[in-house]
């Protein structure tokens, strides 16, 4: 199938739900090889067998991002299926609520880092060398609006997004030699299964000020419509965009900055 990045082969974490899945749908859909790896094994397995079914070019293999070797088999697994990796998204997240710094436990703490901002270490530690064997290409961090500007008692989220930033920007100084750029997406909210449940919680979107209202500011986007800014991130089209905090939220930040 033809498209914008027919022959790349893209390595996509967290690809069974959410802005990962919609990630994956969209490369696959121009024409990429996406390796999708996440902790969702049956939605995954479901989700490349639709794929499949309409001859898009997607592997799945269910993976614990905060393993160690986990990581190491799946990124294998990519290159197993494909020969080599020349871009990886890392769209794997989770997100806690309600509690301030006092009230968290080590563990709560520790899973948050973890999933948000240990993983992709590990994932970037080990696509990196292969991205750079393959004579260049592209990371994309997903992180959040709650690195520049945050909302009460989420403070190992905000952390690890905030991490997620600083370390894309420092992978971006240190990889350019290697032809590798390197970007972290500001996302504000997005209608994932995570961000819906946090939106019942408090009672509804407009409750906290946003709108699924496309002719609305701030809104809640559509995964989709992050995929779109990923792609491009990826694409050619983005030569020259490299340790960016790119902010795709619908004005969320220009309401509260």
């Amino acid at each position: 199938m033809g498209g914008r990045f027919e022959g790349r082969s893209v390595l996509v974490t967290g690809a069974a739900t959410g802005i990962g899945r919609a990630t994956a749908q969209h490369l696959a859909a121009n024409g990429a090889s996406v390796f999708g790896i996440g902790l969702d094994g049956d939605e995954g397995r479901d989700f490349a067998a639709r794929a499949g079914a309409e001859g898009l070019s997607f592997r799945f293999q269910e993976a614990d991002l905060t393993n160690e070797a986990a990581v190491r088999s799946g990124v294998a697994a990519a290159i197993e299926n494909f020969g080599r990796i020349d871009a990886v998204v890392n769209a794997a997240g989770i997100y806690e609520t309600g509690k301030r710094l006092e009230d968290l436990s080590d563990a709560e703490w520790d899973r948050t880092i973890a999933v948000n901002l240990t993983a992709i270490f590990r994932v970037c530690r080990a696509v990196l060398p292969l991205i750079r064997a393959a004579g260049g290409g592209a990371v994309v961090n997903i992180s959040s609006v709650h690195a520049l500007a945050t909302v009460p008692g989420v403070p190992a989220y905000a952390a690890s997004k905030a991490g997620v930033l600083g370390l894309s920007r420092q992978m971006a100084l240190d990889y350019a030699v290697d032809r590798i750029r390197v970007n972290a997406v500001i996302v504000g909210s997005v209608a994932t299964r995570m961000t819906l449940d946090g939106l019942e919680a408090a009672g509804g979107a407009e409750a906290i000020g946003l709108s699924f209202e496309k002719n609305r500011a701030p809104r809640i986007a559509d995964p989709e419509e992050i995929a779109r800014a990923i792609g491009f991130l990826i694409s050619d089209d983005a030569s020259f965009v490299t340790g960016s905090g790119f902010v795709v939220d619908g004005g969320l930040t220009a309401l509260v900055l």
